[in-house]
């Protein structure tokens, strides 16, 4: 994380670079993220949690106060979101729809045609999304927590923002969830996993290596990647920064860049 917000200075006579943060996962990469982009004068504007040092995961005694932060959020004009947690569809039970004739997982099915795809907290992964299912979608009975559980739909309600960072599984390898940002958001560069991730710190250290994301990218995303090649560019920088076991892309003005050099429309079966 030493490399985010490289020659940003400590901003004096500028407006400072805002962001806020949806976390539902594990705190430590957005806690590192958040620290280094605010040494670098960005300005947190989170609703009601901007003022702590730490990003707080909404689980556990987080709930409440994290339900009533998501409300705020959809008011909130923030340059730059970052989201993460579990993603995927409502239910695990939803994948066994795409199973070949011998029971096998059809992961091209699942991921071009799944069409309900957010994100979850932990509370929700261990009821709901584990043992409840669309012909019994009943908390009764149900082990873990589920008065806790928070599963996150995407919608336009937010501002439009210059840029959205996910760190979650998959995220941008099901064609739905593709089609809703790019559709939401066109003008926004997003950057997400097409892959299985082990943790959120992928993302952030493939973000922080890339040498397009200098001063100028974080203010005005578009004026450096509407240049030719940009976007390409960028992408291929990502990837060298991302494991190889993992998949990285990019998605700006509804077109999905991905690793392997080729760009495709963002709502395209892969």
């Amino acid at each position: 994380m030493a490399e985010v917000g490289r020659n940003v200075p400590n901003t004096i006579a500028k407006a400072p670079i805002t962001f806020a943060m949806i976390e539902l996962a594990d705190s430590a990469d957005c806690n590192a993220r958040k620290s280094q982009w605010l040494s670098y004068g960005f300005k947190d504007v989170t609703p009601k949690f901007s003022g702590r040092s730490t990003v707080p995961s909404l689980n556990g005694s987080m709930v409440a106060p994290g339900r009533d932060m998501l409300k705020e959020m959809a008011s909130v004009a923030a340059d730059w979101y970052m989201i993460s947690g579990h993603h995927g569809a409502l239910y695990e039970s939803d994948y066994d729809r795409f199973n070949t004739a011998d029971g096998a997982m059809d992961v091209r099915r699942i991921t071009n045609e799944e069409e309900y795809c957010g994100f979850f907290n932990e509370a929700y992964h261990e009821s709901y999304w584990e043992h409840a299912a669309r012909d019994h979608h009943d908390a009764v009975d149900l082990p873990g927590t589920p008065a806790n559980s928070i599963y996150l739909r995407t919608t336009d309600a937010a501002p439009a923002p210059k840029g959205i960072i996910i760190s979650a599984c998959n995220t941008l390898a099901y064609r739905s969830a593709r089609k809703t940002w790019s559709g939401y958001f066109p003008n926004a560069v997003i950057i997400g996993p097409i892959s299985r991730i082990v943790t959120g710190t992928w993302v952030s250290s493939a973000v922080a290596s890339a040498q397009a994301t200098n001063e100028s990218f974080w203010r005005d995303p578009q004026s450096v990647l509407d240049q030719a090649g940009m976007c390409e560019q960028l992408e291929k920088q990502l990837t060298a920064g991302f494991p190889r076991t993992g998949r990285i892309g990019l998605i700006y003005k509804t077109t999905l860049y991905q690793p392997d050099g080729s760009s495709v429309p963002a709502d395209s079966a892969l």
